[in-house]
C-alpha cells in the first residue's frame, strides 16, 4: 500500500530544488528522514593520541559533499558522544573557516552546487575523560539560492517558491572510534632543540590538511607527520648563507629507527634541495627524496623521508633494531630545507596510506616556536614561548611548533 502523504512530501522538496512551485502542503513528521543538501561521511576511524598539552587527541576528517543545485553555507559542526549525547567539541564561525577546505582551494565555507569540502577535525579530551566508544556529527547549514549574475559562489536567501526551511541542523557520520593506544616508538633524532614544524593536531599545517585521492578513496596519509628541523641556542634555523647546506645545524645528523622491523622501501641518489631556491614541481613518487619505510608490524609503517644523498645504509629485506641508524637527514624531494619528515601510516606507500598516531617514549618539552617573516629567508630568530607544556614527557606526541629536546642515548 503507498503512503500518498509521504509520497507527496517527498515531490515537493525534489520540485523545490529545481524552483518549481509546488502545492505542499503535508508536513515532514520528526521522525522522517531530513532532506539535507549535503552528504556527510567520514574519512578515516579516529584513534586517540596523548598530546604533549595532556589531552587525548582524536584527530580526524569529514568529507561534506554538496549534491544539489543550491548553495549550503556551513554554520556549525559539533561533535557528539554518540552513548552520552554530550558535546565533545564545537566548530562555528572563524575556528570552522580555519578547519574547513573546500577542495579546489576556495576560501570560505559555503558550498556551491556540485562542490565539496573536508573539515579537518581535533577532539581534544581531558585526560580523565572517557574516550566514547562512536562519535555523531550535527551539522548546522544555511541552503542558500545563486544569486543573479552568474556567480556560482554568490547566494541570497531561498525564494519563498522554494518551500523548504533556509536553516537546518541534522546528525550524519556516525563514526566509531579505535581505543587502542598508539604505537609507541623512540624518537628517530637525539639532542635538543627539534622543532615539530607542520604537527599535529588542531591547526590545519600542510600535513594536516593534505587529502589526496587513490584508488577512489580519499586519503590522509600526513595527519600525523612532523617536519623534524633544529634551531640553534639563539633560535635561528640557519647561520649563514642561506643556499648552503653547511649553514643548518641538523644537516647530516644521523636518524635512527624508531622501532625494529623489516625495511619494505628504500630510495637513494635524489639530489640535495637548494634552500631559498624554487622547488621542482610536486611527484607522488619524488615528494619524500631519499626515505626509508619501515614495516614496524600490527599495520604500522613508519616513513623517514628527505635523507641525505648517499647516506641510507639499509636495504630492502633488512631487519633494524630499535635506534638503528638508518640514513644521515638532508633536504631531498620536496625540501626546502634539511629536515626529517616523519610519519606512521597503515601501509608502505608514503602518501596512499592512511597515518596512524604514534606516541614517543620521551622528551623534553622546552617551548614553542614561532617563526618571523624572516627566520627562512634571513635566519632571523623566531620567537620562544618557554611556558609551553615545559618539562619531561613519556609516552606522548609533542604538537605543532613544540620545541623538544630528545635523549642522547
Amino acid at each position: 500500500m503507498f503512503d500518498r502523504t509521504r509520497l507527496r512530501t517527498v515531490a515537493c522538496a525534489l520540485a523545490s530544488l529545481t524552483f518549481v512551485a509546488a502545492p505542499c502542503r503535508a508536513a515532514i513528521p520528526e521522525s522522517e528522514p531530513i532532506l539535507t543538501t549535503l552528504i556527510v561521511s567520514s574519512v578515516a576511524v579516529p584513534r586517540p593520541v596523548l598530546g604533549s598539552d595532556g589531552k587525548r587527541h582524536l584527530a580526524y576528517e569529514l568529507s561534506l559533499v554538496n549534491d544539489t543545485t543550491l548553495l549550503a553555507q556551513v554554520d556549525a559542526v559539533a561533535a557528539l558522544d554518540a552513548g552520552t549525547n554530550a558535546v565533545l567539541a564545537e566548530w562555528t564561525g572563524d575556528a570552522l573557516a580555519a578547519v574547513f577546505r573546500i577542495n579546489g582551494r576556495e576560501p570560505g565555507v559555503t558550498l556551491a552546487r556540485s562542490h565539496s569540502a573536508f573539515v579537518f577535525l581535533d577532539v581534544a579530551l581531558p585526560p580523565d575523560a572517557p574516550v566514547p566508544k562512536s562519535i555523531r556529527h550535527r551539522i548546522s547549514v544555511t541552503r542558500l539560492q545563486e544569486a543573479p549574475g552568474g556567480d556560482e559562489h554568490k547566494g541570497v536567501p531561498l525564494d519563498p517558491a522554494v518551500r523548504i526551511p533556509g536553516r537546518i541542523a541534522f546528525e550524519a557520520a556516525p563514526t566509531p572510534v579505535d581505543d587502542r593506544r598508539p604505537v609507541i616508538l623512540e624518537p628517530p633524532l637525539r639532542g635538543p632543540s627539534w622543532v615539530a614544524f607542520n604537527g599535529c593536531c588542531a591547526e590545519l599545517t600542510s600535513h594536516r590538511g593534505s587529502a589526496m585521492a587513490f584508488n577512489g578513496k580519499a586519503v590522509i596519509a600526513e595527519r600525523f607527520a612532523i617536519d623534524f628541523l633544529q634551531i640553534d641556542g639563539a633560535g635561528r634555523l640557519f647561520v649563514g648563507p642561506v643556499d648552503q647546506l653547511s649553514s643548518y645545524p641538523s644537516f647530516g645528523v644521523p636518524v635512527h629507527a624508531a622501532a625494529g622491523g623489516t625495511v619494505v622501501q628504500v630510495s637513494d641518489g635524489a639530489p640535495e634541495q637548494v634552500p631559498g631556491t624554487p622547488l621542482p614541481p610536486a611527484e607522488v613518487d619524488t615528494a619524500a627524496g631519499n626515505h626509508v619505510v619501515i614495516d614496524m608490524g600490527e599495520g604500522s609503517f613508519a616513513l623517514y623521508a628527505h635523507l641525505k644523498t648517499g647516506t641510507v645504509a639499509v636495504k630492502s629485506g633488512d631487519r633494524v633494531k630499535t635506534g638503528d641508524v638508518i640514513g644521515h637527514l638532508g633536504s631531498t624531494g620536496i625540501s626546502d630545507a634539511p629536515h626529517l619528515h616523519f610519519h606512521v601510516m597503515d601501509g608502505p606507500w608514503p602518501l596512499a596510506a592512511s597515518g596512524l598516531p604514534y606516541e614517543f617514549t620521551a622528551f623534553t618539552g622546552a617551548g614553542r616556536f614561532e617563526p618571523t617573516a624572516d627566520t627562512f629567508e634571513k635566519g632571523a630568530p623566531g620567537k620562544i614561548d618557554r611556558s609551553w607544556f615545559p618539562g619531561q614527557h613519556k609516552g606522548k606526541l609533542p604538537l605543532n611548533l613544540q620545541i623538544v629536546d630528545f635523549p642522547d642515548r
